[in-house]
């Protein structure tokens, strides 16, 4: 992967980032029933799991530009 890929997945990666932070739900504070309830936490660990996934990925890209986290 060339640096100028690398630099565009960079982009990509926080605008998806920002999608899915953007769709997170967050923990009802009402009373739910158990299958919303559960198909909330579901919906919210998959996301989650999306994050960490392309989080890592942009670090480790990160890395290998030489760029720091300012």
């Amino acid at each position: 992967m060339t640096e100028e890929h690398k630099r565009e997945r960079l982009r990509e990666i926080d605008v998806d980032l920002a999608h899915l932070r953007g769709d997170l739900i967050p923990p009802p504070g009402d009373a739910h029933d158990y299958i919303d309830s559960a198909q909330d936490l579901n919906a919210r660990e998959e996301l989650g799991g999306m994050i960490e996934t392309l989080e890592s990925e942009r670090e480790r890209l990160r890395a290998q530009l030489g760029l720091s986290e300012a």
